[in-house]
Parts: structure tokens; C-alpha cells; sequence
């Protein structure tokens, strides 16, 4: 884990707490560029900070302790310890819920149309998910499994037992990158200018299917409860919500046949079935290239639906 650079008010400060600080901080810079390119007011971007930096930190370690819950109630048989913030236990999942909930509520408070924030921080957040993701390279978090191809063994670093694993915490941080690459790559060729709560959606989407992923490949037993990881279920529910908003959309506009809707629907059930038994093979069988490869496919194969219904919804609305 991080070692502590000093103490604050009795509180030790590490340097993984400060790289946190920092990525949360570019975050609101990103999202107050954002703001700036949509013509958000600087007050709205204010109130979004002031929600967003409470709520990130809380819903970072609620999700963590709930997720551990029978540690704090039967390992260690004392609760309050749960209180204990400063003993580390952070979700990254839950502190993207925090700064989408952030968006929502100063909305609400700015008076804007719905999704306006939510936008802006689902923009913000793949810049500070870089820094987070890059800073645990420095603590016993990102490791994955052993590199068990000789032609990928160039891509592995050591994990102090002398085993050659995946730097997990590299390949998000890259995903990360390239995701707000192609959210402002998106942006700038449509000046901006984009339905309320889509780039949102949109930014969900990526990240989701990214991280069912990427999460799979991670084996250093965070937010693992018996054989289930819990940041990869919420990519998977985000990426689901952003599948049920476009589609829907689609049909109401009457671009879909409810016959087809429903196709769609049978197909994503397939492929997260299909996701979830790969991701029992991972762990069983031998042929791990051919089950990630799988794998990746059925994501990929939700995202594109999602985001080739958005598009056509776009186009008749």
C-alpha cells in the first residue's frame, strides 16, 4: 500500500491519497471545460463542485464497505471500524456513481435541464480515472493474472512473488485515455452540441464495456465478494441502463418494431449470459485467449447496439 508522506489533524496522508485528490481535481477542470464549450454558467460549475467533492469521497467508500460488509461485521466483529476512513477501502465504481449523482443533484439545484452536469462530469471523469488508475502501480492494487503467453510477455511486470502478471492498472488508464479521446473527438466534430444526458450515456457505455472486461483480468481480490467483482457487475449495469435508454428511445421515436426491441433485448440477455459463463472458464479452463476474446465480443457486441440506436434515434428526433 501507499506509505504515509505525514499526518494531518491525526489523519495519515499518503501519497496514493493525494494522487486521488489530484484526479478528482482534474476531473472538475474537465468538466468545467466542458461547461465552458455548452455555455453552463460558472455558478452551475460551483455547485457541481461543491456536491461533487463530498459525494465522490462518501459514495467511493460506501460502496467499498458494503462490498466488505462481512468483514467490518464478522472478521473483524466491530462496524464503527467501517468509520475509519483513513484505514483505506475505496470503489473507483462508486466514486464514478458519486460524481454522476453529483451531476443529477446540482441540476436540480442550478435548475438546468436534466443531464446538462451529468454530462459535463461523465466528460471530466476518464481524466481523472487515468490518474487513479496510473497510481496504483505504486500500491498492491491493478495487478491481474499471469501472463501465460510468451509473445504477450513484454506487456507483464513482476508481482513480487516472481511472477510475470498483466498490469490491469496500465490498460485502464489507457482505455481511460483513449474513451476521452473519443468523447472529444465526438464532441468537437458536433461543435458541442449534443442531446442533453448523452454524452453521459455515451461515456457509460465505454467505460462499461471496457471495464467487464478489464476487471476480469484483475486477480489482486479488491471489491471481490466470494467469486463475484463487484466494480465489474456495475460496469455491466451501467453499460445495460445506457443499452435500455437508447433502444427505448429508438422505439418511442418509432425507428424499431417492438418484435425488433425485444430481439435486441434477447441478444444482450445472450451475450451477458454468454460474458458471465466465459468468465467461469477464465478461471477453470485452459484457452483463456479464446474466452477474454469471447468475451470482449459480447460487450462490444452490446456498446455497438446501444450506441448505433443513439445514433439513429438522433436522426429522427
Amino acid at each position: 500500500m501507499s506509505a504515509t508522506l505525514f499526518t494531518l489533524f491525526g489523519v495519515p496522508v499518503t501519497g496514493y491519497g493525494l494522487g486521488a485528490a489530484a484526479a478528482l481535481l482534474l476531473s472538475l477542470i474537465a468538466c468545467l471545460f466542458y461547461a465552458r464549450k455548452t455555455g453552463l454558467a460558472y455558478g452551475a460549475f460551483i455547485r457541481l463542485a461543491v456536491v461533487a467533492i463530498p459525494l465522490c469521497w462518501l459514495m467511493s467508500r460506501l460502496v467499498y464497505v458494503l462490498a466488505n460488509c462481512t468483514y467490518y461485521l464478522i472478521t473483524l466483529s466491530n462496524p464503527v471500524l467501517a468509520l475509519h476512513f483513513w484505514d483505506g477501502g475505496y470503489s473507483a465504481a462508486g466514486a464514478v456513481m458519486g460524481l454522476i449523482l453529483a451531476g443529477f443533484l446540482a441540476e436540480k439545484w442550478s435548475r438546468l435541464p436534466h443531464g446538462s452536469l451529468m454530462d459535463a462530469m461523465a466528460y471530466g471523469l476518464p481524466l481523472g480515472l487515468v490518474v487513479i488508475r496510473t497510481l496504483e502501480g505504486g500500491t498492491n492494487l491493478g495487478l491481474g493474472r499471469t501472463v501465460t503467453y510468451e509473445w504477450l510477455y513484454f506487456l507483464g511486470v513482476e508481482d513480487g512473488y516472481g511472477d510475470l502478471v498483466h498490469p490491469v492498472y496500465r490498460y485502464e488508464a489507457a482505455t481511460a485515455l483513449i474513451i476521452l479521446a473519443i468523447l472529444s473527438i465526438w464532441l468537437c466534430k458536433r461543435r458541442w452540441r449534443v442531446r442533453k444526458g448523452d454524452t453521459c450515456l455515451v461515456s457509460l457505455t465505454l467505460l462499461g464495456a471496457f471495464q467487464v472486461v478489464l476487471e476480469s483480468l484483475r486477480n489482486d481480490g479488491h471489491m471481490v465478494v466470494h467469486f463475484v467483482r463487484i466494480q465489474q457487475v456495475l460496469a455491466l449495469v451501467a453499460l445495460v441502463v445506457a443499452f435500455a435508454v437508447f433502444t427505448t428511445r429508438l422505439y418511442r421515436l418509432g425507428g424499431m418494431k417492438k418484435s425488433h426491441l425485444l430481439a435486441l433485448w434477447l441478444v444482450t440477455i445472450v451475450c451477458i449470459g454468454l460474458g458471465i459463463f466465459m468468465e467461469f472458464r477464465v478461471d477453470r479452463g485452459s484457452l483463456k485467449l479464446v474466452y477474454y476474446a469471447v468475451m470482449i465480443l459480447c460487450m462490444a457486441l452490446i456498446a455497438t447496439m446501444a450506441l448505433v440506436s443513439r445514433r439513429k434515434a438522433e436522426r429522427l428526433s
